[in-house]
């Protein structure tokens, strides 16, 4: 860790692309990296936000590496650590409490896999969002033209409908866990096209799985050809 701690404790040169992130997350809102203080320490240290080529520092999170790094894991889940995070969420209205962090662990799940035109991509499964990817290109596969300059244009409405399916079903694994398999499975076997296109089908099949999991109503996403 002695690297990142060196570099948010002795500081680091603002690029192009930071400037162009901050304007992002404040853009339309109240700029909370000068107004917050708890950003404004880091982000505008002199009242003012970091500008490019100036020197950023992150001096509380080197004091943050340092403990864990010595420590271990554990000063981050009790002690003094903990402590400052768990009151930081109480200010903000949040309800997480030391015995949430104290009894936290580490779900340890097998990867998600498909294959897609001859190749197996690998991410993380559900309920993370790595299956959002792969949901998605389950969908667009079936799409031979996909990506052709003659099909530009349908070809990115049928990406971005994807993309919104994929989102959906994960929605329903983050509300109803005890799908995860069973939904997990669909994303990343099914021959999504074709299922698509015999939603009720689908519903009703995962609804016998799961035991009737929300979100089963039917949508019109954008994916019949």
């Amino acid at each position: 860790m002695a690297p990142a701690i060196n570099v948010a404790r002795y500081g680091f040169t603002v690029t192009a692309d930071l400037v162009r992130y901050m304007a992002a997350a404040t853009a339309g809102h109240d700029n909370f990296l000068v107004h917050n203080p708890t950003w404004a320490i880091d982000f505008a240290p002199n009242g003012t936000l970091v500008k490019l080529n100036d020197t950023i520092y992150r001096k509380r999170y080197a004091d943050t590496l340092e403990t864990i790094s010595q420590f271990g894991a554990d000063a981050f889940y009790t002690g003094a650590i903990a402590n400052a995070t768990i009151n930081a969420l109480h200010r903000a209205n949040g309800t997480m409490s030391l015995e949430d962090l104290k009894n936290y662990t580490v779900a340890i799940r097998k990867p998600a896999q498909i294959d897609y035109r001859g190749y197996k991509l690998t991410s993380t499964s559900a309920p993370s969002s790595g299956v959002v990817a792969l949901a998605t290109m389950k969908v667009i596969e079936g799409y031979r033209d996909i990506g052709q300059a003659a099909t530009l244009n349908i070809s990115t409405h049928r990406l971005d409908e994807a993309m919104r399916f994929a989102y959906g079903e994960v929605g329903t694994i983050f509300t109803w866990s005890i799908c995860i398999s069973h939904l997990t499975n669909d994303l990343e076997i099914k021959p999504w096209r074709s299922i698509l296109r015999s939603w009720p089908a689908a519903l009703r099949r995962r609804d016998a799985q799961c035991g009737g999991c929300p979100g089963s109503e039917k949508k019109d996403y954008g994916l019949h050809s």
